[in-house]
Formats: C-alpha cells, structure tokens, sequence
C-alpha cells in the first residue's frame, strides 16, 4: 500500500512564476503611472472649476464681488502669487468697486482649499493680475480687460519637480475663464508649456 504524496510548488516553477509576475508588472507599471497622472491632473483641473463657478455663483446671487486667490495659510492671500497648489481661498468682498482685495476684519471668507500633492496649479491673467481672479455682481471677470484668465493644472513627476510636466501620455488641462465669467476646461497641446498661458 502507497501513501498520496503531498503536491506542492517547485523551486523552478516557484522562480518561473516570480519571474512572470516581475515582466507583467514592469510592462504595467508606466500606463498605471501615467493613469495616476492623469487622474490627478483631471481632478484637479474639476477642483479649479468648481471653486471658480462657485465664486462666480456667488457674486451673481448675492450681489457682491466675489474673488478666489492662493493661499498658503487659508487666512490671506499669497501677495502677487500665481501658484495655486499650495492652496486656495474664496471670499466674498465687502467693496463694491475695484479690484478685490481681502482683509479679515471687512470681508467675508467663504472656503478654504487645503494644498495639492502632485500637481502645479499656475494662473495666467488677461490685463491685470492672475494672482486674485475676482467676478463682480453680473458674473464678468473683474480686471480681466477683455481678455482670458487661464488656470493650468500639470502633472508633477516628482515631489521635487516645481512646475509639472506634460506628454503625450498625461497633457494636462487648463481652465479658461472669458472676460464674461464663461468657465470651461481643456486639455493643453503637448506644444504648450506649464509655466505660460496656452
């Protein structure tokens, strides 16, 4: 009488697995992090969007110029800074004329958006500043002259890289904002730059 004998794995088919496992996840690894990227990049391009239609909600509904800025503290704006990354506020103006500016004691702070990991956020203005993007009481871009504010959000590559960058496989978006408060986004050409308006 023959005992069963217990079946298990091999050394050579443990190593042929691992080795399978090691080329499926070298071949995966890119599109997954450029998937990541691009995710981010989408997320936050929606976020920007949604702060900035809110801002604008706001300064149509309650008839008060309404202004977003960045801010690293959430509670004043980072003077003439363009970076968005390290954070946002939205406040409402207690001023009906001129360019908003915030001040704790007069005005009204409605959100603070803490800062973003893996993306540059940089805004682009028309005439005037890019570093406060103000809509008035009819939903029109205060400062904005005629011409276009544009928010471009890019994919960080790494934690030490400043700026982002954009490829074929992860382009980036901008948000657009028309002199007329119209908000849309878009995906930048891989001819375009993170650090300029495309």
């Amino acid at each position: 009488m023959s005992l069963p004998r217990n079946r298990g794995f091999s050394l050579v088919e443990l190593m042929i697995t691992i080795a399978v496992v090691a080329i499926l996840t070298a071949v995966a690894w890119p599109n997954f992090r450029d998937f990541m990227h691009r995710n981010a990049v989408t997320s936050q391009a929606n976020q920007v969007l949604a702060a900035l239609q809110y801002a604008r909600n706001e300064a149509v509904s309650r008839r008060y110029p309404t202004a977003l800025c960045g801010s690293t503290t959430g509670t004043a704006c980072t003077a003439s800074d363009t970076k968005f990354e390290g954070g946002w506020m939205i406040w409402r103006d207690s001023t009906l004329s001129g360019t908003p500016s915030y001040s704790a004691a007069k005005d009204e702070l409605l959100r603070v958006v803490d800062a973003q990991s893996g993306v540059s956020i940089r805004s682009f203005g028309g005439s005037g500043s890019a570093s406060i993007i103000a809509f008035d009481q009819r939903g029109a871009v205060i400062g904005a002259g005629g011409g276009t504010t544009n928010v471009v959000v890019c994919a960080k590559t790494s934690s030490s890289d400043a700026l982002g960058a954009i490829s074929q496989k992860v382009p980036g978006k901008y948000v657009r904002v028309d002199a007329s408060g119209r908000i849309t986004v878009q995906d930048l050409a891989s001819t375009d730059t993170c650090d300029a308006a495309p």
